[in-house]
């Protein structure tokens, strides 16, 4: 699914920039090389923890999980809309929110918060809500190299196709109290980089990631968020039902691409049929694949093809080559410095759309899914 435009565009009319100072541009010479031009060794897939083998295990319910030594935020959903609002820095979509009284199985809390979605608007509010905050360190100031940013959701059964969808884990800078962004360009690396797992039209979950080694795609090299699973099996996202997303990221050394990335659905990675994580992406490993503007192929081996600005077309590029890794920063001061929670709707809405969230926890470690309560 082709995504036109990224909700950073829109947002940032939402929040106040107009008292903001404008985004400072980057030298060309900032930009980085092209991900698909990048060759490096192959390597297995690290070990990384699965299952109910994180932080979450130590405390049943999550009750007790925000006193962890590891853990940086958490939003357990619990108390008035007003007062989930006043926890992050910008909101948009109150007119929308209301509590429930859904929860996740096995839950310490009681409550849960719900987004819906009515065809014509809610109170002249048209979008799908979002909840954004930066990430305050032990120093002081934002941001880390590696965090676990982990929610649960629920989509009610006719919730209509998604543009974009945020268990975001972002870095910009300088840092700003609102989301940032510009569609269609490749941001620069001492700027800021974005990324997130999307449902779309919920036939199934994948990356959707700005960072400065993106491809570019036709007709005019335009970058949208990049997709590295193509050709593997899709995993549906399922309907009334909840789910618990985890994503991570890991930055990379200064003149690197040791850069990662990874998500898990419910606890677990995305595995082709013969067993290849798909869903942990790092420097040398998937081992194999190929590109194709974009997007990346795992464990493909034809040539593949990217978008040359220099030549304004598609060149053929060797395909069947290691992932390089990504490159997401040129200076160590641009980090992992805020998460954000959003639902971006671009067509009017037919019926009802709802969505349930809870139980969001950011960790310097893997969380993995909730561990019930009473079993």
């Amino acid at each position: 699914m082709r995504r036109a435009f990224s909700l950073s565009a829109i947002l940032i009319v939402i929040a106040s920039v107009a008292s903001a100072q404008p985004p400072r541009e980057a030298a060309p010479s900032r930009a980085g090389i092209p991900a698909s031009l990048v060759t490096v060794e192959p390597r297995l897939t690290p070990a990384i923890p699965e299952g109910n083998a994180g932080l979450a295990a130590k405390y049943p319910g999550d009750v007790g999980i925000e006193s962890d030594p590891d853990v940086v935020f958490v939003e357990s959903f619990e108390g008035s809309v007003d007062e989930i609002c006043r926890r992050w820095e910008s909101a948009a979509g109150k007119p929308i929110m209301s509590k429930s009284d859904e929860a996740v199985p096995g839950s310490g809390g009681k409550q849960s918060l719900l987004l819906t979605r009515v065809a014509g608007g809610t109170a002249g509010y048209m979008d799908g809500g979002n909840l954004y905050r930066r990430l305050r360190n032990e120093k002081g100031g934002y941001g880390y190299d590696r965090l676990f940013f982990r929610f649960y959701m629920k989509f009610n059964n006719e919730h209509a196709p998604v543009h974009h969808y945020g268990s975001g884990l972002v870095g910009f800078l300088p840092t700003t109290s609102w989301p940032q962004g510009r569609a269609g360009q490749r941001p620069h690396g001492d700027m800021r980089w974005t990324t997130q797992v999307e449902p779309g039209d919920f036939s199934s979950w994948y990356f959707y990631t700005y960072w400065q080694g993106m491809g570019g795609s036709p007709p005019r090299g335009q970058t949208w968020g990049n997709t590295f699973e193509i050709g593997v099996p899709p995993r549906t996202v399922a309907k009334d039902e909840w789910l618990c997303l985890e994503v991570m990221v890991k930055m990379n050394d200064i003149g690197d691409s040791n850069g990662e990335q990874a998500y898990w659905l419910d606890g677990r990675l995305s595995r082709t049929p013969d067993g290849k994580v798909t869903s942990y992406l790092g420097k040398g490993f998937p081992a194999i694949g190929t590109w194709t503007f974009d997007k990346f192929k795992p464990d493909a081996t034809e040539r593949g093809i990217m978008w040359d600005d220099s030549q304004n077309r598609g060149v053929a590029i060797e395909g069947g080559k290691p992932f390089p890794g990504f490159a997401w920063r040129n200076t160590p001061e641009l980090n992992i410095n805020a998460i954000w929670l959003y639902r971006y709707m671009s067509q009017p809405e037919q019926g009802t759309s709802k969505v349930w969230w809870d139980h969001l926890v950011v960790a310097k470690k893997y969380i993995g899914p909730l561990t019930p309560l009473n079993p």
